[in-house]
């Protein structure tokens, strides 16, 4: 089989097609559940709960225990896919790894930030 490449041409071993392979579908269930669960986080932690209730009157503020339950729930999902696509040995898996590494970063920053609000620190 040959694969094209920018306009270079080369040969795969026999057996071996271009594309990766596929997730098994319950690393594929969980990976897109960890993702729909990170875009619902981070529309109702920076949307909803900053701009729309207090718009509508409903909050004027974010509870920072909300916030920080969004938080480690969003990092328990991460570590999850993290290991389950190491348990797959995904070909992507690194540049997950990356990904997951930045936004848990970011993530435990803002638990801190929560933790020192609760805490009156």
């Amino acid at each position: 089989m040959v694969t094209e490449e920018i306009g270079v041409s080369r040969a795969l071993p026999a057996g071996q097609s271009g594309v990766p392979p596929a997730l098994p579908a319950p690393a594929q269930r969980a990976l897109t559940f960890g993702l729909l669960l990170s875009a619902l986080r981070c529309t109702v932690q920076y949307i909803v709960l900053p701009f729309v209730l207090p718009w509508i009157g409903v909050a004027a503020s974010i509870p920072a225990w909300l916030t920080l339950a969004l938080g480690a729930l969003a990092i328990v999902f991460l570590v999850r896919n993290v290991r389950r696509l190491w348990k797959v040995r995904h070909a992507r898996r690194w540049s997950y790894l990356l990904v997951a590494g930045v936004v848990s970063a970011s993530l435990l920053l803002f638990v801190f930030v929560d933790l020192r609000t609760l805490l009156h620190l």
